[in-house]
């Protein structure tokens, strides 16, 4: 896949030195994936899973209004179980309070996202799912640019944005306040995410200590700039959106990081583009390799995960979550769409997502708790095959491979629990 995005950015870089537009290049590299379906597991979902992690990509805001942005979209990240920090001095988080199940509740979690104007912060939180997706606007509630203005208004009230230092930003008037920011370049940007754009996210449990790591990755992240030591530059190449969420996962071993500010053919292999990062994640959660021990003991990161946490990515409770633009909109394209990098030729990647999205494991809580039911059975049924090689692998090898089957007992005695609570059994 790598490789494949590598010689897409090639094909890319070439088209722009010889000054094709980007509208040929965008329908050349970017497949768009329309019309998808709004799927977000039930409020029971929130009863059951305390603490879970989001990675988002969303679409180009389209408006004739309000400034546009680049065709790949944005990424964003929602952390149930962490909080904005209210008494900090800059957007830092914290481990929330309690289990909120209300999605307007602050202490349900915050949603964090990377902005490219911001100059003494790498990323902002804002609290509550309903505020970070939705705005606070009610169901079928009509966008306009009276409603969208009074959405900026509340989320700089709530101090979001409190200590944030911007860049210079494109702006018609010479001295723009930060409500000229805030409702231009930060809603629908770093929140109130549906009333411009359509969301594809990948949904993900985790433990409360693999949260903890990636709120200490995102404050260290956020000291960094806001005492000082450097400024924060957004570069679409080096360091975009996509790096600190996909980092910030990486900090929990969920996967492995990947580099900010390598050299430019360096860079070329370290590409980040916020759909294929989305699908990458909802497809390790859900389609990772849980059955070949040998494969997970080999991968440095489930390694990892296992041992210090307890925890494998791929695992019941991972979703997809599609969250189309709002329909009912005065202010924004409503047939905004999702952009997926590819090769000049294949759709694979966009006919991989169409084909999860209309595959209920992956989409909807009971389909989903049903097929791990069967994996985590299938696995603990299975006899160990004999390994010729078994003496040679040493004592940690089989170490391991218990922490891994106890793990596989353990998960699935609480697919067993939730589908009892739920009535499924």
């Amino acid at each position: 896949m790598r490789y494949a995005i590598v010689a897409a950015a090639v094909a890319l870089a070439a088209m722009a030195l010889m000054g094709i537009p980007s509208t040929c290049s965008d329908r050349i590299l970017f497949a768009p994936a329309e019309g998808f379906a709004y799927h977000e597991p039930e409020a029971r979902y929130e009863q059951l899973f305390p603490y879970y992690v989001e990675l988002c990509a969303v679409s180009q805001l389209r408006s004739e209004e309000l400034p546009s942005g680049g065709s790949p979209g944005h990424a964003a990240m929602y952390l149930k179980g962490a909080c904005r920090d209210t008494d900090a001095p800059y957007p830092k988080l914290r481990r929330c309070k309690r289990n909120a199940t209300d999605l307007n509740d602050p202490e349900h979690g915050a949603g964090v996202s990377v902005n490219r104007w911001f100059h003494n912060v790498n990323w902002v939180a804002i609290s509550g799912r309903g505020m970070f997706f939705e705005g606070g606007l009610a169901p079928g509630e009509t966008v306009t640019r009276a409603r969208f203005d009074q959405v900026a208004r509340e989320a700089i009230d709530t101090g979001a944005f409190a200590g944030v230092e911007l860049w210079p930003f494109p702006h018609p008037t010479p001295d723009p306040t930060l409500f000229d920011f805030v409702s231009t370049r930060g809603a629908g940007t770093d929140f109130a995410l549906r009333l411009g754009r359509s969301a594809l996210c990948g949904r993900l449990p985790v433990e409360p200590e693999m949260l903890d790591e990636i709120i200490h990755f995102l404050n260290d992240l956020n000291r960094e700039y806001a005492t000082g030591a450097v400024d924060f530059e957004w570069n679409g190449y080096h360091d975009n959106c996509v790096h600190t969420v996909r980092n910030a996962l990486a900090a929990a071993s969920v996967w492995d990081p990947i580099s900010v500010r390598a050299t430019k053919l360096l860079q070329l292999f370290h590409l980040a583009v916020p759909a294929n990062e989305a699908i990458n994640l909802a497809a390790l959660g859900t389609m990772g390799p849980l059955a070949d021990y040998p494969e997970i003991f080999r991968d440095d990161s489930m390694r990892h995960a296992l041992l210090e946490f307890g925890w494998l990515p791929t695992r019941h409770g991972a979703l997809l979550v599609s969250l189309p633009v709002r329909a009912e909109n005065e202010l924004f394209d409503p047939s905004a769409r999702i952009m997926i990098f590819q090769g000049p030729v294949t759709r694979r990647a966009t006919n991989r997502l169409l084909e999860m999205l209309d595959d209920p494991r992956f989409t909807e809580l009971d389909a989903n708790l049903a097929h791990f039911e069967r994996i985590y059975r299938g696995i603990l049924a299975a006899k160990a095959e004999r390994d010729p090689f078994g003496a040679l692998r040493g004592d940690r090898y089989r170490r391991v491979q218990r922490r891994y089957r106890a793990l596989v007992e353990s998960e699935l005695a609480e697919v067993q629990r939730m589908q009892s609570t739920l009535g499924l059994h």
